[in-house]
This record gives C-alpha cells, sequence and structure tokens, in this order.
C-alpha cells in the first residue's frame, strides 16, 4: 500500500503547482465577481433627534437588524465583514405609530449593495413622564424586627415609552434584613420598576436610581408574666402555690412604648376553674408589642392553701344517665343556679369545676312532680353539697 503512494510521485506535485498556479491567476488576473449575505445588521436611524424633539420614541420591542447583499470582486468580498457594514435608516414625517424606516448601506466604493427590502416598518411610541410612589420591601432573616424604613425621597419620575411606563405599577426599593439588629441606621437602597407581577420593567428610566433609607428596629426586651387572679385569691403566691410555664416571655416594639413595660398581664384567672392538671391561660399583651408567646400554662402546687371551693352550675351541666324515655333536662323544674360547695382535707387535691360532673339517675324512670337527687361523680375531696340538692320532673 505504502509503495502505491510513493509511484507517480513527479505526477502528483505538478498537479498540485498546476493547481496553485492556476489559482494564483485566478485571484490575480481574472478575479471573478460574487454576491455575498450578510444578516442581522444593525440599523442606525439618522433622524433621531427629530423623533425625540418630537416627543417620539422607538418601540424598544422592535427589531432594528436588517440583512445586506453584497456584490463585488471576490478578492474585495473576503476582506468585509460584518463589521465594516453600516446601515442607516430615515424616517419621513415621523408620526405616532407605524412609520416607513428608508434604509441605505454604507461599504466601500469597489462593492454594491442591494436589501432584500429597502424599507421596513418601526413603530414610534410617545415618550411620557409619570411620577410614582416608592414602595419598600423588607426580606430577610430578620425582617420581623425591622420597625419602619424612612426614605428621603417617597416619589420619583418614570420616563420612557408610554406601554413600558404605564406597565409600571411599583416602584421599589428593597431592605435585606440579614442582620440582627436594634440600632437606627441609614442606607442607600436601589430602586428598581416593577410591573404587576413584580417582573422588572426594561427600557424606563428613573429621575434617580438610588434613595437613602433611615432603618429603625423594634426593640426586644425580656419580661416576666404577672398571673391576675380575681380579687379574692390575690394571696396566692406564684411557686408557693402555682406555676407559670414560661415564667417570662420575649417582646419586642417601638422603644418608646416598650421601655414602659416591665411585665405582661394574664387574663383574669378564676383560681375555682384551676386544678392540679395544668390550664392555658391567654396574655394580655398591650397595642403596639410583639410577643413570641400568646399564652401560657398555670397549675396550682399548694393543696391547702384554699380549703375550699365554690362552683355555679346550670341545668345545662346536668347530665340524664339511663334516659330511656329520652327526655331533655327542660322537663324538670330547672333553678337559675345550683350551687356546688367543695371542702378540702389534708390529702385531697384542689379540683376545678371541670373536674367535677353533675347528673341525674332516670333508671326508676320519669313521673311527673316526682324529685330526683342531683349526684355526682366520684371526687377525692372531704364533702361536696349541692344546693339544691334535687329537682322536680314536670
Amino acid at each position: 500500500m505504502i509503495e502505491r503512494l510513493h509511484k507517480n510521485t513527479k505526477i502528483k506535485i505538478i498537479s498540485l503547482l498546476s493547481a496553485i498556479v492556476l489559482w494564483m491567476y485566478v485571484m490575480a488576473v481574472v478575479d471573478p465577481e460574487d454576491t455575498k449575505l450578510y444578516e442581522n445588521i444593525p440599523i442606525t436611524i439618522t433622524n433621531l433627534n427629530e423623533i425625540k424633539d418630537l416627543g417620539l420614541v422607538v418601540d424598544p420591542d422592535d427589531n432594528l437588524v436588517t440583512s445586506v447583499y453584497i456584490k463585488g470582486k471576490l478578492s474585495d468580498l473576503q476582506k468585509i465583514s460584518a463589521n465594516n457594514i453600516d446601515v442607516y435608516g430615515t424616517v419621513s414625517n415621523p408620526i405616532e405609530g407605524q412609520n416607513q424606516l428608508y434604509l441605505r448601506a454604507s461599504v466601500n466604493d469597489k462593492v454594491t449593495t442591494e436589501f432584500k427590502s429597502d424599507t421596513i416598518v418601526i413603530n414610534l411610541e410617545k415618550s411620557i413622564e409619570e411620577e410614582k410612589n416608592i414602595t419598600v420591601n423588607i426580606t430577610g432573616v430578620y425582617k420581623d424586627n425591622v420597625d419602619k424604613v424612612d426614605l428621603d425621597k417617597t416619589k420619583v419620575v418614570v420616563s420612557g415609552p408610554r406601554s413600558s411606563v404605564d406597565s409600571v405599577k411599583y416602584v421599589q426599593a428593597t431592605f435585606d434584613a440579614n442582620k440582627e439588629s436594634v440600632d437606627t441606621k441609614s442606607t442607600e437602597l436601589e430602586l428598581k420598576a416593577l410591573d404587576s407581577e413584580m417582573n422588572e420593567v426594561d427600557h424606563v428610566t428613573l429621575e434617580f436610581n438610588k434613595v437613602t433609607a433611615k432603618v429603625s428596629y423594634f426593640q426586644q426586651k425580656q419580661v416576666k408574666i404577672n398571673p391576675i387572679f380575681s380579687s379574692n385569691e390575690s394571696n396566692l403566691v406564684q411557686d408557693q402555690d402555682f406555676t407559670i410555664i414560661p415564667s417570662e416571655i420575649n417582646i419586642k416594639g417601638k422603644s418608646d412604648v416598650i421601655n414602659n413595660i416591665d411585665s405582661i398581664n394574664t387574663k383574669i384567672i378564676n383560681v375555682d376553674e384551676l386544678g392540679t392538671n395544668n390550664k392555658i391561660v391567654d396574655l394580655d399583651i398591650p397595642d403596639g408589642i410583639n410577643a413570641d408567646k400568646d399564652s401560657v400554662t398555670i397549675k396550682l402546687i399548694n393543696k391547702n392553701k384554699t380549703k375550699n371551693s365554690t362552683f355555679i352550675y346550670s341545668g345545662d351541666d346536668i347530665s340524664l344517665l339511663n334516659n330511656e324515655e329520652d327526655v331533655s333536662i327542660n322537663d324538670f323544674e330547672i333553678p337559675d343556679d345550683i350551687i356546688v360547695k367543695i371542702q378540702y382535707d389534708n390529702n385531697s387535691d384542689r379540683i376545678s369545676k371541670n373536674d367535677l360532673k353533675l347528673y341525674l339517675d332516670l333508671s326508676e324512670g320519669i313521673v311527673s312532680g316526682t324529685r330526683y337527687a342531683i349526684t355526682h361523680n366520684d371526687i377525692n375531696v372531704k364533702s361536696i353539697t349541692i344546693e339544691p340538692s334535687y329537682i322536680t320532673a314536670k
């Protein structure tokens, strides 16, 4: 195979040299003409100042490029690139709306140019200015700690094509609260023109691109929980008679408000509703204050502090057992209040009203005028007195 390649070497060399000489002859002597297409050549509008003086701007969505055929000697075409081609356009008698842009190209004197079309249609829009309010968007991990952001300017003029300016619904300054702070500080915030879907709007100009912001933070402190009992139970002592979990909470607010607060009160607590079980109590948080908790858990721990409890029941609190005749509590003469008095001994835990259930046993049937004793579930206390102790069937 290799031996065959070495055969006729002189002939092959002569053929190659002949081809080179012929090509040089064609390029140097004959130099044939050719046509080449150049695409996406940008167009420069020559009377742009005239258009601006009329209060018009070119629609930013118009694609101001064209394609050019260039015809000339092959050697000249090889020297031309898209960067060497200048295309100019002129709008005669510009008006708002669609206009004809008349094209011409400039390359060099040795070639000729031709367009697929020597005119294109462009849209001219009215250039407008509109004043927009500046809004503030607070982001970041610590955004809830920011009280307010005051800007040195609250309005900005937006200019540009009518369609673009009309699409601007917000001019927004964003503050990123990425660091914890309690000190007031000043910073510069960049402005962005946004549409109704919070996307940035192109082809508009803002009167200024930045504003100075004064950022104020909420003050924070830890305060104790102050339980508020009904007046006759005010002698209860925390950690001796009851516990509160948590006993302190974190609050934040404006400095002039938070500096005057040393504790947060609970809603009024009726101790008769407390027992040794946990009870959730809402907090009475002042206006203008944020807290990390809105309720606490409280329970009694001193069994003997109060020897007695008094609960008031209504007819709706009484259950009907063995009610085979399917009567209702309304079939009985029910007093307005049923008073239940509890007496504790040293071995009994304090109970709440919810711990004590009242009921009527109707296993003997119901007869008009018959009195039925009000009974209760088993409770480990010294004594239970119910007044009245019975009710009468109608």
